[in-house]
């Protein structure tokens, strides 16, 4: 392997670091976890939130995108909709699940 060849390798993985998909899915699973609950425990003090948490799910990631939206720098945007797809994914968890257990059966 040439000295350019590494180069040129060594540049396209410093690229795909920048991504910002590439922010956005590590944030999911990187920063989501630290952030989740702390939210999630904000909705507990709220009593329909509290007895629905995948509709507290849904709509919390629909507000965390829209805070997306505002947020200025592309890195610092794809870690906010990492984090509201976290939201959205553990909503839609449970469905997909009644969906794929009840077609299992057939």
């Amino acid at each position: 392997m040439s000295i350019m060849s590494v180069k040129g390798a060594t540049s396209k993985a410093s690229g795909v670091l920048k991504n910002e998909a590439i922010i956005a899915v590590l944030s999911a699973s990187i920063v989501a976890p630290f952030v989740v609950p702390k939210i999630n425990s904000l909705m507990d003090t709220v009593p329909i939130l509290r007895d629905h948490k995948s509709i507290a799910a849904f709509v919390s990631g629909v507000v965390i995108f829209g805070i997306a939206a505002k947020v200025k720098g592309g890195l610092g945007r794809a870690v906010v909709i990492g984090v509201a797809g976290a939201f959205i994914l553990s909503a839609l968890l449970p469905i997909y699940s009644q969906l794929t257990t009840r077609n299992s059966g057939q």
